[in-house]
């Protein structure tokens, strides 16, 4: 019943006041950002005012809503909500460590009128920190170059829980005087490495608090490591003939001053003729170091003493590409191109590969102002993997101050990944020819304001791969697919007070939570206070946020194959987390202080991310945020 009256209350609550949005659209901005093949930029929040960050404590250094992670910072994430379809070129993913890995999409790109230089220090849990260095300045007005470096050591509160990661990352970005020539690219290097204890063996001593210490608790493994490597180089250049042979036109003699001149339709008309390519090349490696173990006997064979498990994955992918603009108006940008894709995938046991060609193409744009389109697909016409596909459309206006529409629509024919298919390892091994997943989403809603929307989805996939109970790819026998609401609204009232809220609220259709477990609820709301103090030298935000997820059969972790899998042990969820913060901003730095899990002691010691993997303890942790400007 609460958790109803929760949510209607929010739906209740949906379009009062919120705080204006600080996004730019257009870089008129002193610093900021923006992303490859997304139009408009986004303002730097150069106060630090922000909220945002305090959701990013982890080493995704991004929001963690929906997202469990198993004991450490670093581990695997158990994830409570849809997500969305994965790029029809990545035929090997990380798996349930995906978001700790660049990719191009989410490389940052800036543009900064004066160099910048941010950090950030979090301390881990028993011992340790997350910190991350970044750095970004503008060698001339158009090429900027940024360079970011993150290092993660943290240890938990069990035996045999240290994760370690460091990642490096440079990008730039160029474009010359008249815009002709401009150029995208990154270099990134990532291992991360993680101690693997199988989680606790007696999940009774934890939910009865028979032993406080955390580091008596037995685990299944007390010597066994993981390591994930990740080499990635992109680079995307293109050059407008249109802008390169443009002549300039001379302005009349006889004209107003400039302040009050008005230009002729025809010199506002933009056009452009490109020829572009991008080049990605991505080297992952994935291994396993275990001990001979009986928890894995039942899936391979017994071996004495150590033992290792890897994998290679790598893949280079080439396009070429033409684009012009189209429409006066109504203007959209049109692309069109073939790209080619070599892939290898091995171990020591096996070997294999392919490679394909594929046509792709791209329209996005805005009509008269009213909405904006996007549309892209994408289409492999050779080789194993031939007749592979997707294609997404998205539609987007405002039609009444800040309240806007969106809807979308996705549909993706692809492989399952490598590691799906075949795998011969020390524990378990296997060797199918599995066909395509059809996968398809549709989603439509409001949104207003700067972040807040209301969201209905629904999502269905045939042929769906899953790992089984015995640890091998198994395809679902029935049709998965899931309908989902989700609402985020942010309050901010009377210069003082703030209430953050998202709710989503989901369905199996089909009894598709056998092969795709997540709860039915995930809750979280945030109740803050933000107040000057000291004639505005010192501004203090302080407040709670509690967290909630219904219960449900959670997926088990494997350690022999680093995966989620189905094996319906028990069900984890059904409780609420309640967290304290306290963040205080002097000049350009900000002060986080958090108490996780406040509630421990209060309530029942039930609270776990997956079977066998208890969530954190209540622990106390401390972040430095700051920023320098020349």
């Amino acid at each position: 019943m609460m958790r109803n009256t929760i949510f209607l209350l929010l739906l209740s609550l949906g379009l009062a006041a919120q705080k204006p949005s600080p996004d730019a659209l257009k870089p008129q901005f002193s610093h900021q950002y923006f992303y490859w093949q997304q139009q408009g930029y986004y303002f730097i929040d150069t106060s630090l005012s922000s909220l945002t960050w305090y959701h990013q404590l982890n080493n995704a250094l991004s929001d963690d809503y929906g997202k469990l992670v198993l004991m450490n910072l670093g581990g695997p994430r158990n994830n409570l909500i849809l997500q969305g379809l994965k790029p029809l070129e990545d035929f090997q993913s990380f798996g349930p460590f995906q978001d700790y890995f660049v990719s191009p999409e989410r490389v940052a790109y800036y543009q900064v009128r004066s160099p910048l230089t941010g950090a950030r220090y979090v301390n881990g849990y028993e011992r340790g920190q997350l910190f991350r260095i970044y750095h970004s300045q503008n060698i001339t007005k158009n090429w900027n170059f940024s360079v970011q470096y993150r290092r993660l050591n943290s240890l938990s509160f069990y035996i045999n829980d240290q994760n370690k990661q460091s990642s490096f990352l440079i990008n730039s970005h160029y474009q010359s005087p008249k815009g002709a020539y401009q150029l995208w690219a990154y270099f990134a290097s990532e291992k991360l490495e993680l101690q693997e204890n199988g989680g606790i063996i007696h999940d009774s001593v934890f939910t009865d608090n028979l032993e406080s210490s955390r580091t008596l608790l037995i685990t299944r493994f007390d010597q066994d490591q993981r390591a994930v490597y990740n080499r990635d180089y992109f680079i995307d250049h293109q050059i407008d003939f249109w802008k390169l042979f443009k002549k300039k036109v001379k302005a009349p003699v006889d004209t107003l001053p400039d302040s009050l001149q008005v230009k002729s339709p025809e010199t506002e008309k933009q056009r452009s003729i490109i020829l572009g390519h991008n080049a990605r090349f991505n080297r992952r490696a994935f291994a396993y170091y275990g001990r001979s173990n009986d928890v894995y006997d039942q899936y391979y064979f017994d071996q004495d003493g150590v033992y290792t498990d890897s994998l290679r994955y790598a893949s280079l992918y080439n396009e070429a590409y033409l684009q012009t603009i189209i429409g006066d108006s109504s203007r959209f940008n049109l692309k069109a191109g073939a790209f080619h894709q070599y892939l290898e995938y091995s171990n020591a046991y096996f070997e294999t590969g392919a490679q394909h060609f594929g046509v792709n193409a791209q329209l996005q744009g805005n009509y008269k102002q009213y909405f904006d389109l996007h549309t892209e697909g994408k289409y492999i016409l050779t080789g194993p993997f031939a007749n592979n596909f997707e294609l997404k459309v998205r539609v987007q206006g405002t039609f009444f101050k800040s309240l806007g529409a969106f809807a979308g629509y996705s549909i993706q024919n692809k492989a399952p990944d490598f590691l799906q298919q075949v795998y011969i390892s020390n524990n378990v091994i296997w060797n199918q020819d599995l066909g395509p997943v059809l996968s398809n989403e549709l989603q439509f809603g409001l949104q207003w304001g700067r972040s807040n929307y209301l969201r209905f989805r629904t999502f269905g996939a045939s042929d769906y791969v899953y790992f089984g109970a015995d640890l091998k790819p198994v395809v679902a026998p029935d049709l998965v697919a899931y309908q989902s609401i989700d609402l985020k609204q942010d309050f901010y009232l009377w210069n003082l007070l703030h209430l953050d809220n998202q709710v989503t609220y989901q369905i199996a259709l089909n009894n598709a939570d056998r092969y795709m477990p997540l709860p039915e609820w995930v809750n979280r709301l945030s109740l803050y206070f933000e107040f000057p103090m000291f004639k505005r030298a010192l501004k203090v935000l302080i407040g709670a946020e509690a967290t909630y997820f219904s219960a449900f059969q959670s997926p088990s972790y494997s350690t022999a194959t680093g995966q989620l899998y189905i094996a319906n042990e028990y069900p984890v969820g059904d409780y609420f987390m309640v967290d304290a913060f306290a963040q205080f901003k002097v000049a350009k730095a900000v002060i986080f202080l958090k108490m996780q899990n406040l509630t421990q002691g209060m309530v029942a010691y039930n609270y776990w991310a997956a079977p066998h993997y208890p969530l954190n303890d209540r622990v106390f942790r401390v972040g430095v945020n700051w920023r320098f400007f020349n």
